[in-house]
């Protein structure tokens, strides 16, 4: 079994996936961090000289390749629902595309990392280091101070995320 870990962003998924992949005796692959390695540049980076467009293909591209890689050296891992071979950190963005939607519904046992949009926005103010393109975007259309300006941006990205996560979720935690 391959479990999928989904949720918005700063939810939580990277550091669930490292937690459970340990508890597991199963190795996990973020797969922001597996785009960065085979792009050599960060996301932010990506989003800035190629948008959000390509990015979306190349996270399409990076996710069929994993599983693919996966499955093919364990083909086991569809018939065997009894033990975690790969834990996967998705994206936040993720369920925007059909296409990921499809591959995490039939190859993985999906947990939705669910958390209070307040407790998000907590998290994105506090941590400066990360940047999040899609927010940043959302965030340049709002008027007002930094945290109104982030919580518009948040309110709309997570009301549209929201029902995708809820739909594919095997397991809401």
């Amino acid at each position: 079994m391959i479990i999928s870990i989904i949720g918005f962003m700063a939810a939580g998924k990277t550091t669930l996936g490292e937690s459970l992949g340990k508890s597991l005796g199963a190795p996990v692959i973020d797969l922001d961090k597996f785009i960065e390695e085979r792009e050599g540049k960060e996301i932010s980076k990506i989003f800035a000289e190629e948008g959000e467009g390509r990015f979306r293909e190349m996270e399409l591209d990076c996710f069929e390749e994993v599983l693919e890689d996966h499955i093919s050296e364990n083909p086991e891992t569809i018939e065997d629902q009894t033990r975690c071979s790969l834990v996967l950190s998705l994206g936040g963005g993720i369920v925007m595309t059909p296409a990921c939607r499809e591959l995490i519904s039939r190859f993985t046992y999906c947990v939705y990392l669910k958390r209070d949009p307040e407790v998000i926005i907590q998290h994105l103010l506090a941590d400066k280091k990360t940047a999040r393109p899609v927010l940043e975007n959302a965030a340049q259309d709002v008027e007002g101070d930094e945290i109104t300006r982030v919580r518009a941006a948040i309110d709309t990205i997570y009301r549209e995320r929201a029902p995708f996560y809820e739909e594919l979720a095997d397991k809401i935690v």
